[in-house]
Order: structure tokens, then sequence, then C-alpha cells
């Protein structure tokens, strides 16, 4: 073991938290404690993962490992044992997550409302699952304890007694987030009282069953029409989402008291959840909000990002100034001029209103001060963590330690080739004279779900929305496959991708969105026939179809035509101009003719529209440095670089500017980057013979890279 950088490691995951959001509320003081980290410690983007479902992110966080690994694919999974369908569970994770390596290397390890934690695994330490904080029962009745939902069990009882229900709600406690709530309230009871009058006039108006037209003998005042107004409902629905919050803090703060822990891991849903109900009445407003609604839910979102903030001074003051903590987001969400034209609703496009880098704050002993971490990845949190304990880094694992955070010198970590297949043996076996409990605790095998909570918590997903009620078996099974494709295709295995979406074709033969996956796997694969064939069966190629045409424009670049690319891109800009992609792809077109100029103008139009693209960062680097501008080109290039590191094209290009700059050294490491992730690209070794033979005068390295460029210029020739 190396030594390690941290003695306790909290992580808090803060589901969809956002820079956008945050950075105001920073610059007005209303998020102290997370300044108070960001002051001592490293902040940055994290780039997410795809498909962007937070079971799935949350477990990659986890492991270390895309889902292929881990196989959390989704919500729920079918369950072989009764043929029906469950939510996700620990069992069906299949590699170890960061508490079980801990647990099993000497380290007390704790985690809170993971995703996909439920049944509790018996770890050396404590779990309280995500199953934990959700309603079992109706607001006004005591809720039972939840079987398996926390472990040492003997903590069950006192865990479940700090659930908080919606009803314990106070007003005091919803106005941060609706400062106009006692006029909601005079209005909810006024119209409960119309509602009420005009319920006893359709009484007095019933029908005898002999003259209803349909012969109904239903009275009317059996039925319950009145109902809350729909504002009122929104207020329910902000009393369930906070009380739920506030239980998964209540028990974490009892578990950090009460139990021994060197690691923590938290995880709070509650921004997602709230950014999905409340989002869309955040200013500016958005056309289709009325005046109204606007008027009551626009200080919701600020509301809930100053309740993390509190609840995170809390953590702070339990954990101590020897502990390391990491905030982090597993995506970001739109909340400008980006957000969809729809609802947020989870119920609606939610996914569409998901960014693709989320946030990240690493501070603690032994960490730099006030500084940025640049091209972090969700991958990179597992063995950052292992490194920031001195415990070695697997190579199985699919992301990196963040060691440049770290002061002083950059401390490599030790690395070993898995953790899987095995366990520490003084973990996994139980010494013959040690008690029960703590045997218990040394073990690592959950029990498995009770099945009347899983009913219950399949229920739960259909009301939120992330699933249907009549989903079959063969309807999850289509989901699943669906997932592992995105997995296959965002990782660079088109083929394997293409496999998996034909099967969703075969449950859903007219899923539009899976063809136009298998269409850019196509594309990928140089198959430009037919993607062209899907992209005109799915979107049609009429002059206002914007989508059509900006993937027959790519078609037709890939074709090296780009004259009849930048036809059909500017089709689609005169139907859409707002999509930063499009202008990205412009930008390409004019490269590719080496119209330096006009490709300046439209990486820089698409960055107007979304300052965060790293595509349209790198090619404005790619334009300055045509321009005879490596300086600017550079600063590009390492922007693009800190917003989405996996993207081996940024590397050789900011190795170019890098060397124009007389910066070889640099140069040379970005060189290595590239072929790090992209190890069959014969460029970068191309490039990198150059730099040893012309500017470090070292044949022997020029040679070694020169003849490895020819064998891979050889392989992709063969192929």
């Amino acid at each position: 073991m190396t030594k390690p950088v941290s003695n306790r490691v909290c992580l808090l995951g803060w589901d969809a938290a956002d820079w956008k959001m945050i950075d105001p509320l920073l610059e007005q003081g209303q998020m102290p404690n997370l300044q108070k980290l960001i002051d001592n410690g490293v902040m940055g983007n994290v780039a997410s993962l795809s498909p962007m479902l937070s079971p799935i992110l949350w477990t990659s966080i986890a492991t270390g490992k895309w889902a292929d690994k881990h196989q959390i694919l989704g919500f729920c999974e079918p369950d072989k044992d009764s043929g029906k369908i469950r939510p996700v569970t620990s069992t069906s994770r299949k590699c170890k997550a960061i508490w079980n390596i801990l647990s099993e290397n000497d380290k007390h390890a704790g985690v809170v409302n993971w995703f996909a934690s439920h049944p509790a695994e018996k770890i050396n330490g404590f779990v309280v699952t995500d199953r934990y904080p959700h309603p079992v029962g109706p607001p006004n009745k005591e809720w039972p304890p939840v079987p398996n939902s926390v472990h040492p069990t003997d903590q069950l009882e006192e865990a479940c007694k700090l659930r908080v229900h919606p009803a314990m709600t106070a007003p005091q406690q919803v106005l941060p987030f609706i400062p106009k709530l006692k006029e909601l309230i005079e209005e909810a009871e006024a119209q409960a009282k119309i509602d009420a009058n005009a319920k006893n006039d359709n009484c007095q108006k019933t029908l005898p069953a002999n003259e209803s037209p349909e012969g109904d003998t239903t009275n009317v005042c059996s039925k319950d029409d009145s109902g809350p107004s729909k504002y009122h409902e929104k207020l329910g629905e902000l009393r369930t989402l906070l009380a739920q919050c506030a239980s998964v803090q209540a028990v974490a703060t009892y578990m950090m008291q009460a139990e021994e822990w060197d690691f923590l891991g938290v995880y709070f849903d509650a921004i997602d959840r709230f950014a999905h109900a409340f989002m869309e009445f955040h200013p500016p407003k958005m056309e289709h909000v009325s005046d109204r609604e606007f008027d009551l839910f626009q200080e919701v979102m600020n509301g809930i990002y100053r309740f993390h903030d509190m609840m995170l001074g809390r953590m702070m003051q339990l954990a101590g100034e020897d502990t390391t903590f990491i905030i982090l987001s597993d995506h970001g969400f739109h909340c400008d001029h980006l957000r969809p034209k729809c609802s947020a609703s989870i119920k609606e496009q939610p996914v569409a209103w998901h960014r693709l880098h989320g946030m990240v704050v690493i501070s603690g002993p032994g960490i730099k001060k006030d500084e940025r971490v640049y091209g972090a990845s969700l991958l990179d949190i597992a063995p950052t963590i292992l490194w920031l304990m001195g415990l070695p880094v697997p190579r199985d694992m699919d992301g990196k330690a963040l060691i440049q955070i770290a002061e002083g010198e950059l401390r490599e970590p030790e690395t070993i080739e898995t953790y899987e297949g095995s366990e520490n043996t003084t973990q996994a076996c139980a010494d013959e004279n040690e008690s029960s409990d703590d045997s218990e605790k040394k073990s690592s095998k959950p029990t498995e779900e009770d099945p009347w909570l899983q009913q219950r918590m399949m229920q739960q997903l259909v009301d939120l929305g992330y699933m249907e009620q009549d989903t079959s078996v063969e309807g999850v099974v289509a989901d699943r496959a669906q997932s592992l494709g995105q997995v296959f295709a965002a990782t660079g295995r088109p083929k394997e991708a293409i496999a998996q979406y034909e099967q969703v074709l075969r449950q859903k033969p007219d899923d539009k969105g899976t063809k136009m996956a298998i269409a850019m796997c196509r594309l990928d694969l140089g198959e430009l026939d037919e993607c062209e064939q899907v992209v005109k069966e799915v979107l049609g190629d009429s002059d206002d179809a914007p989508h059509a045409n900006l993937y027959m424009g790519i078609i037709h670049f890939r074709r090296d035509d780009p004259d009849k690319a930048l036809e059909y891109l500017q089709k689609a800009e005169r139907a859409d101009p707002r999509m930063p992609g499009l202008h990205v792809q412009i930008g390409n077109v004019y490269l590719r003719r080496n119209r330096w100029k006009d490709a300046e103008r439209a990486f820089q139009k698409a960055l107007e529209i979304d300052a965060n693209s790293a595509e349209a960062h790198d090619g404005l680097g790619v334009a300055y440095r045509w321009q005879k501008r490596p300086a600017e080109a550079v600063h590009e290039h390492m922007q693009s670089v800190a917003l989405l590191h996996y993207r081996p094209q940024t590397h050789i290009h900011l190795g170019m500017a890098l060397a124009e700059t007389g910066k070889i050294d640099w140069a040379i490491r970005a060189f290595n980057v590239a072929i790090e992730q992209n190890p069959s690209n014969p460029v970068p070794h191309r490039c990198l013979s150059e730099l040893y033979e012309q500017a470090k005068q070292d044949a022997e390295k020029a040679n070694e890279h020169r003849q490895c460029a020819a064998r891979l210029r050889d392989a992709i020739a063969t192929n």
C-alpha cells in the first residue's frame, strides 16, 4: 500500500447538480459551505456517460466501470425466480463497489441511499439502502420498517424512527421554496369551498335511476371530483420530495455518529427530482408556463440548492477537518435558454433536460487549494477514492485516479490487476471467537429482497413515470438491450451496439430512436449507404426536417463531398438555427474546404448557443491553428479536454498546437494520451516520430514511432 493522501473520504452524490445553477448562488453568498470546500480544494466539470440513467450512472461511479461490466442497465430487470419484473438490486450488480473493496481491505465503509443498494450488503461498516426513504404506507400512519434496508440490523429500528413523513413538513420549512405559500394555501382553501358547494348542487340534481339516459344508477354524490388545485398538487409534490431528502440527511448524520467509518457515500436525488418537477418554472420564464405558475414556483430550484448547502454544513461539522469531501453530480440539468420546449416532468422527456457535464468538488487535507480539475469522468471517482486512501487501483476499472489534485509532486497510484473474484481472507472468514454480529458485518452476501417490497417499489416506478403500468418482462429486456447498445456505441463498439439494438427492434419494430441509433453505428462503421437509407426512412428528407438534413450533411461529409454536405446543413440551419451540434458540423465542413475564417465563425456560433460544447472548442482550436494562432488554439483545445477528456482526436490537435508554441514535452504528453485512448490510430505515432526526430534528436524513439505508425496504417488498409 502507498501512503494515503486522506484518512477519511466522504462522497456526497448530488444528482443533476449543475454549475450553471450553483455559480450565481455562490456569487450571492447563498452556498457558503460549498464555497468553503471550493476555496480549500479543486473544482471542475465531470463528464457523464451514456445512457444518462441514474441507476446506471451511480453504479458506474461506485464501481469505476462501464455498465456492460456491472450490469445495472436500468431501473428494473427480470426476476429469474418469479418470472416477473423487479427493481434493480444490490444482488444484480456483477462487480464490487467501492464499499466492498474498502471493507475487504480493513477499512470501515458506510453507504446511504445509493442506487441499487437494496437489500443491504453485510460489509465492514454500515448500509442504509435506497428503499429506506420511500413511503411504505399512508402519511397519517406510522410506517413499518423496511426489511433488509439497514445493516447492521440492530440499527434498523432506530434508523426507521428518523424517516420524515410529508405531513411533518411545516409551512415555515416550505417558505424558502415558495415565498408566496400563504397565498397558495388561501387559494386552495377557497377553491375547495367552491368545489364543495358545486358538489352539493350536483347532488340535488341527480336523476333517479329510471330517468338516467344510460340507466346508470351511480350517485354522483359518491364521486370526489373536487380535488386540490394543480398548484396545491405541486405543493404536495414538493413536500413529499423534501421529506424524502430530509430522511436521507437524518439517517446519514445519525449513522456518521453511531458507527465507525473511513469512507462514507451518501446519495441525494432531490436536486434531480425537484428539477423534473420545477425547473420549467425557473427564470427566465418559459413560454408554456403561466404567469401565476412562474410567480409561485420560480424560487423552488434555488431553494433546493440552498437546502443541500445547509445539509452539507452539518456533515462537514460531523466529519471533521481531516476528512476529504467529494461533492459530485452524475450529469447537469438545463436551466437556461437550452431547456427543451416541453415540460421537465419525468413522464415527458426527462433525458432531454440532462446536460452532459456534471459538477465535482474535491476538498481536504493534501488537496490543492482553490484550483480547477480538468478532464474528470464519472469513471474516475472510484479509482480516485482508492488512491486517496492508499489502496492500489485495479487495472480493470475503466477510469483513472485524478492524481493531479494532490499537493506537491504527483504520486502515481500502485496498481493491481483486479479486486474481483477473491476477498481478503481476514475479512471473508469469521474468527471462531468473534460474535455473531461481527460475523454478520464481515459477510458480503446480502439477503434477498422481500416480494411485497418489490411490488411496492415497482408501483413507485410507475407513479414516477420511469415505466408503464403494463410493462412486460419482454419490454424490460428490450430496455436493457437499448442501454447496453448505448454503452457499446459510446465505447467505440458499433458492431456490438447494433446487435443489441436489433434485439430492441424485435420487441419494438417501429421504434424510430433505435433505428436512428443503428444508423449512427452504420455511420461509424463507414456503411454510409445503409445509414442514408435509414435516415430517409425514419426522418424523411424534406427541407424543413432539420435533424434529417443534419444527418444527411454528416453522411455527405463522410463521403468527402463537402459542397453537398454544406447544402444539407444549411437547410437544417434555416429550419432550426439553435442546434449547437449543427454549427459544429458546418464548421467541420469549412475546415475541410480550408475556409478557416468561416469555420471560426461557425464554431463560435455553436459556443454562443452552448458554451460547454467540447466539439466546438476543439474545432475552433483547429481553425485558430490554421490561421497561425497556435496559442489561442492551445487554449481552445485545453477547454475541450477539460469538458470531455476521453476524446483522442482533441489530444492530437492539442499536441499539434503545443508543438507549434514550442512546448515539446507537453506536446509529447498530449500525443501519448491520444495513444492511450485509441491505440489503433497511427496519427499520434507519426506526430511523435517527427517530434523525436526534429525537436529531440532522438533517432531511436523516432524510428520506433515511425514503425508503429506504419504497422497501424497497414492494419487499417487490410481491414
